[in-house]
């Protein structure tokens, strides 16, 4: 077992060569982090293995297994072993150990995308990395729906999951209910994004999930933006967001659905098993809380007045002024596209921060989402039409120091 104290790429490159494949590089490879999960691979493994012939034009699946074991007390390699042994698809086991500042699994997901691409950049033409989770089972379509939605205008594909029916039925009331009313409203703020700013490479009905249970992007891309992102927890997420900011389209297909533990005790710290935990707890919003009505209509506003000020090549000084910006920091990011220039505006302004949505007030901002995307709905696409009714001065309004401020101001937007 190789001990890691090289940096991500170098070691990758040196599991590779060790490993020594000795098979056609794949067209796909799938990258899989797994620690101590000898209860749940096998089945893992058996869904990737059983997808349906032909996805990737090739005779046979075309398709790769990079499976990285890190840290591991238990006998997930040996299991995997056995069961890929019995399979013609050609796979790599990894077994390393991580020390402590990259013993996480957003460091393990990047060595295991960093070794795929070594793997799938052996062949020519196009080439594609996938990745998921060791609790999680793809279902037999998986690797077509991702391929045919790469083979679009879009480098990327994000999957949505669904928990395992048994395992959410063992969660606490508590837990369930407020995962049944986070998902309606944050469905009802992407109904509401796709009517007031929607995107031709992301049409509707979409998602919003980007999840390491399912990812997937071109070899082009990963190296476009440097590989997976070096963070601890949250690598899905922040993959999102590099490709964002180089404006590599991402296309959430709802269609494409994974199923995953619903287990409280989880492998990765800051992972779902902690979203899990913290709906068990009545007024927990930490982490992965929705924002407030009103601060989604401001930043999605906002995100489609910007990017049509980009496109016609209008000033951003005016934009800087709005948004509270330090001077010249958005003209600076402008120079680099409309991805550069979004990213730059979440990170410093104080009119987009994010404004955590309580459990206790979910049920009145979705409730006045439903009855906003309603209005919209009767109206045409026309900005002149539509903006009275989000009430265009959202950017020049104060950020809301108190709760019954917000409240005043979703009233407003919903009159």
């Amino acid at each position: 077992m190789l001990i890691a104290d090289a940096p991500r790429l170098d070691l990758a490159r040196r599991l590779y060569r060790a490993a020594d494949p000795g098979v056609r590089a794949p067209r796909a490879v799938v990258a899989l982090p797994a620690r101590d999960e000898e209860e749940r691979i096998e089945a893992c493994l058996s869904a990737l293995v059983g997808q349906r012939p032909g996805a990737t034009g090739e005779d046979g699946h075309g398709l790769g297994i990079v499976l990285l074991v890190n840290n591991s007390r238990d006998a997930t390699a040996e299991r995997a072993r056995r069961r890929l042994a019995a399979t013609d698809v050609a796979h790599l086991i990894l077994s390393v150990d991580l020390p402590a500042p990259h013993a996480n699994a957003g460091y393990a997901r990047g060595l295991a995308l960093d070794v795929a691409s070594l793997w799938v950049q052996e062949r020519p033409g196009p080439a594609f990395l996938l990745t998921t989770d060791a609790d999680t089972r793809v279902g037999p379509d998986w690797l077509r729906r991702n391929l045919l939605g790469l083979a679009g205008n879009c480098g990327a594909v994000a999957g949505r999951f669904e928990f395992d029916a048994l395992e959410e039925s063992w969660l606490p009331p508590l837990a369930r209910r407020r995962r049944r009313r986070q998902v309606a409203y944050e469905q009802a703020l992407l109904a509401l994004t796709a009517r007031l700013d929607p995107l031709p490479h992301d049409p509707w009905p979409h998602h919003g999930t980007e999840s390491g249970a399912s990812f997937a992007l071109t070899l082009g891309a990963y190296r476009r933006i440097g590989g997976l992102p070096c963070v601890p927890v949250g690598e899905d997420r922040a993959l999102a967001a590099a490709l964002a900011r180089h404006d590599i389209p991402i296309r959430h297909d709802p269609d494409i659905v994974v199923t995953t533990s619903a287990r409280l005790d989880g492998r990765a710290a800051g992972g779902c098993a902690a979203t899990l935990q913290r709906w068990c707890r009545p007024d927990s919003n930490r982490g992965d809380a929705p924002e407030t009505l009103p601060a989604a209509l401001r930043r999605i506003l906002a995100r489609r007045r910007l990017r049509d000020a980009l496109a016609a090549g209008a000033g951003l000084r005016d934009w800087e002024r709005r948004l509270s910006l330090p001077a010249g920091r958005l003209r600076e990011a402008g120079d680099r596209g409309f991805g550069e220039t979004w990213a730059t505006a979440l990170a410093l302004s104080p009119v987009l921060a994010h404004r955590p949505l309580s459990p206790a007030r979910m049920d009145a901002h979705l409730a006045a989402a439903m009855r906003l995307h309603a209005r919209l709905e009767r109206l045409s696409a026309r900005d002149e039409e539509i903006q009275p009714v989000v009430v265009g001065a959202l950017l020049r309004e104060a950020a809301e120091g108190r709760a019954e401020r917000a409240d005043e101001m979703l009233a407003r937007l919903v009159a």
